[in-house]
């Protein structure tokens, strides 16, 4: 990424420089055609030296005031792309800034909560006169607080490592395997869940990290199971397929959908849609992950959504040949 963009500013320099040297010289050429032309009378009783000499001081006069005039362009020109390019190049900048002000915010209020919880059920235990049954409820408020410090905690390392570019541990792997065994894994953590209904490819051979890909997984068969509407409705259909020159896995649910405002807000961490109107449980940071996950492993994580209809997100990895 930073080699991309030292290039692209490489380029914008070269073509600023050519722009200003172009404005300059056809500016300099317009001044210096104009005060060569012979305006200027000589008296018949100056001899030939002094012609020369009065034709000479004109020029002089002239030309100094075409570098003038071609070097007030030239500032006017260069004062305004400096001021554009100024413009472009802050723009990235306060958009980092505002992102991390708001991930610090966001990620502040994620452990506010359950920070709360443990110092106010450790306040409730230590109060004398408590019974044994509601110190225990006390104890075991806090361990499920600190439980989910600790998986915010994990999911923000896990997070802060991805952005590690390129991933060193990629190795051929068979996409579809991985999604059966990440599929199963999660089946098994979640026994009271609906199970996936799979329809898998055959041959989508990748080189990547299979633990990471399999997180992938994970995270989108988990967004897709929250957010897919609840009981009732179909389980969620997650399928492999070639596309183009890709290795594709779709994970689609039949949930509410997501409006167009928020398609790419949802890979923002901390971000969750609707939570202000009691949304499922969560800390926003599974599909953060997953995106951060499949560049660092050379793919894209898309999505595809229409309100009332479903959502299908979809994981995109080069196929390996």
């Amino acid at each position: 990424m930073f080699g991309r963009a030292r290039v692209r500013l490489t380029l914008l320099y070269i073509a600023l420089f050519a722009l200003v040297l172009g404005v300059f010289s056809l500016v300099f050429y317009l001044g210096f055609a104009t005060i060569l032309a012979p305006t200027f009378d000589v008296g018949p009783e100056l001899s030939n030296d002094q012609a020369a000499q009065a034709a000479y001081r004109a020029s002089v006069e002239r030309i100094g005031l075409a570098l003038l005039v071609a070097d007030f362009a030239i500032i006017a020109v260069v004062g305004v792309v400096a001021w554009v390019l100024a413009a472009r190049t802050l723009k990235p900048i306060l958009e980092a800034h505002a992102r991390q002000r708001r991930f610090v915010a966001d990620a502040s209020h994620e452990m506010r909560s359950p920070l709360a919880a443990i110092r106010s059920s450790a306040e409730g235990a230590l109060i004398d006169g408590e019974d044994q049954a509601a110190q225990r409820r006390a104890l075991t408020v806090v361990v499920e607080s600190a439980d989910r410090l600790t998986k915010i905690t994990n999911d923000l390392l896990l997070l802060a490592r991805s952005d590690e570019i390129p991933n060193d541990r990629s190795t051929p792997i068979d996409l579809s395997v991985t999604v059966v065994e990440s599929v199963e894994a999660f089946a098994i953590a979640h026994p009271a869940l609906p199970r996936a209904r799979l329809a898998l490819g055959p041959d989508l051979r990748v080189s990547a990290d299979d633990t990471e890909i399999g997180r992938i997984v994970t995270n989108l068969l988990d967004n897709a199971i929250r957010y897919g509407g609840g009981a009732g409705t179909d389980p969620v259909r997650i399928t492999t397929r070639l596309v183009d020159r890709d290795a594709v896995v779709e994970v689609t649910d039949d949930g509410p959908g997501i409006a167009a405002a928020d398609i790419e807000r949802i890979f923002e961490p901390f971000y969750r849609v609707h939570a202000e109107q009691g949304g499922p449980d969560g800390n926003g940071l599974g599909l953060a992950i997953a995106r951060s996950l499949a560049v660092r492993n050379g793919g894209r994580l898309t999505v595809v959504s229409q309100p009332g209809v479903g959502t299908t997100l979809r994981l995109s990895l080069p196929r390996f040949r």
